[in-house]
């Protein structure tokens, strides 16, 4: 009889190996193809919600920058705006005009990349006033001008762009429009007309699957992008939307689940339909003779998690469910044992040093710089504080973001022009500074906060004692892609360092230095030996060399790292 009894449950056992493999693999499947639809989707999201969103947002920020630089000639702007006031639709004087034509330049310059079309100014009436065309001739009517800064919203505060696909060019162009403000008021509109083509590479890389379209919606929900013409499938596509730092813009990112993910799915829900209902008509069969015991292991094991650990099985079998619930017990009783001495573990994470030495400022440069404000604010009445308090306002917004460890070449060298704008109304003379990058360097990611320190202290203590003549500085780079290196070189005309000195900082340098045995201008460049060593190798770092009246250089060379190794 008890071999009967085995002979019967091994058979139905059997039966049920056949049928659970089956249902677990289909779940496995059917859990699998969700956690990859759901990766794909998170996936997706993070990129455009994170990198795509910050990518366009670099990309405006670095518009909105170059368009700023329209206010560094504070004289030119005031003329403009008086003659938009008192003469609109007339051409600005031979000075104005001049002014504004090497504004275009500069900024053709600094955009040299994105392949400018052309750049003009525009009155909130149509007007042109100044324009600018590096490769057509082309003359600007009224009724196209209002057109063009129609997307501009009152009260025409902050900057937006659109995307046309035709365009008096003949080919699809990027546009950028900036309000220009005098006393806060907007009374005209720079507008900057670029190739399409740069910022469509950027959006396209982040499309990647199937049947991916990208699209930009204005916020009167009229469609400014498109990536594709074909639209993902509504019934098995994921959609992705996030607003965009500029303009109100939103940008949404649709997609098709991929169809063999679709196909594994729409079989594994087969199978388990399948295999549910024949282990239904298994289970109403065998819950009697079979399951009773196992659904009462099951019940003593919720009470083992819910914390009852004295609860036992009772054998009523000798068969191979008997051994589990001895087995059962057996294990209940050593979990009562060993509850009681139970280890506890205890994680310990500190901030690194890196990120500790990224949050330091000059105070003496804080407080000269906030009592130049006050001066300005003073003497001038506003219009310059509005410029010194944004520099300011971006070397901190830069100082505080501790959560990045690398900045690209051009962040950096961002940072150290917010400062020596700074610098510079604090000098009667100023200080003439001198940048010479390849546009292939400007990409390369170095440690943040590296190059601005070196600045600063060539200028505390080089170029400000300096008494007499011009006070020059000159920051440049050279990548050795062969030996994936990269130097900076920064060069002042400044007071110098006697050789005694020299020696000194030379050996605090290649010493390892305690930071409190070191005074004056040789705490920040220990600092940056300490953070280079520390984040790029102890083969990279700074080499200084000076001569008392004549300047110093230093030289600090620094891993090649590219964007796709960031």
């Amino acid at each position: 009889m008890k071999t009967r009894r085995i002979r019967t449950k091994i058979a139905l056992a059997m039966l049920l190996t056949t049928i659970c493999p089956l249902l677990l693999t289909s779940i496995v499947i059917l859990w699998q193809v969700s956690q990859n639809i759901e990766q794909n989707r998170l996936f997706a999201q993070t990129r455009i919600s994170e990198d795509l969103q910050l990518q366009i947002q670099q990309y405006m920020n670095e518009m909105q920058e170059t368009s700023y630089q329209i206010y560094t000639n504070y004289t030119m702007v005031h003329k403009l705006y008086k003659s938009v006031q008192e003469h609109p639709g007339e051409t600005p004087n031979y000075d104005v005009t001049f002014q504004l034509k090497e504004f275009y330049l500069n900024t053709y310059s600094r955009l040299e990349e994105k392949d400018i079309k052309g750049m003009y100014i525009l009155d909130f009436d149509g007007h042109v006033y100044a324009d600018f065309f590096p490769y057509y001739y082309l003359r600007l009517n009224q009724q196209y001008n209002k057109e063009t800064i129609a997307p501009l919203q009152a009260p025409y505060q902050k900057p937006t762009f659109t995307i046309h696909q035709d365009s008096i060019y003949g080919q699809p162009i990027l546009r950028y429009l900036y309000p220009i403000k005098m006393i806060g008021r907007p009374f005209a509109v720079l507008v900057i007309d670029m190739d399409e083509k740069p910022f469509a590479e950027l959006v396209e890389r982040y499309n990647i699957f199937e049947n991916g379209q990208i699209t930009i919606w204005s916020p009167q929900h009229e469609l400014i992008y498109r990536t594709a013409q074909t639209k993902p499938s509504a019934d098995y596509s994921e959609t992705i939307q996030i607003d965009l730092p500029t303009g109100g813009n939103q940008l949404r990112y649709e997609f098709n689940i991929a169809p063999h993910l679709l196909f594994f799915r729409s079989f594994a829900i087969g199978i388990i339909a399948f295999s549910v209902l024949l282990s239904i008509i298994l289970a109403t069969w065998l819950s009697h003779n079979l399951t009773r015991p196992i659904i009462e292991l099951c019940s003593k094991m919720n009470d083992i998690r819910r914390g009852k650990y004295n609860v036992r099985v009772r054998l009523s079998t000798t068969d191979e469910i008997a051994f589990l619930g001895k087995q059962f017990n057996e294990m209940a009783h050593r979990i009562e044992q060993h509850v009681d001495h139970e280890l506890k573990l205890q994680l310990k994470n500190q901030e690194s040093q890196i990120k500790a030495l990224q949050s330091q400022i000059s105070p003496h440069f804080l407080f000269n710089t906030l009592q130049l404000i006050s001066n300005i604010a003073m003497v001038n009445q506003v219009p310059e504080m509005r410029f010194i308090c944004q520099s300011l306002s971006n070397m901190y917004r830069y100082n505080i973001d501790i959560n990045r460890e690398w900045v690209q070449v051009k962040d950096e060298i961002s940072h150290v022009r917010n400062y020596m704008l700074i610098i510079n109304k604090r000098l009667p003379d100023g200080i003439k500074i001198s940048i010479h990058l390849e546009p292939s360097i400007r990409n390369l990611w170095i440690p943040k906060l590296i190059l601005q320190p070196v600045v600063e202290n060539a200028v505390e203590h080089g170029l400000l004692p300096l008494l007499h003549g011009k006070k020059l500085m000159r920051i440049s780079a050279s990548a050795d892609w062969e030996q994936r290196t990269l130097t900076f070189h920064v060069l002042d005309n400044g007071v110098g360092i006697d050789e005694d000195a020299l020696q000194k900082l030379r050996h605090s340098l290649n010493h390892d230095e305690i930071f409190s045995q070191a005074t004056g201008a040789s705490i920040g460049l220990l600092n940056i030996q300490t953070r280079i060593k520390l984040i790029c190798g102890t083969s990279y770092g700074i080499e200084i060399s000076s001569k008392p009246n004549t300047g110093t250089l230093l030289t600090f060379r620094l891993p090649l790292k590219e964007v796709d190794q960031a």
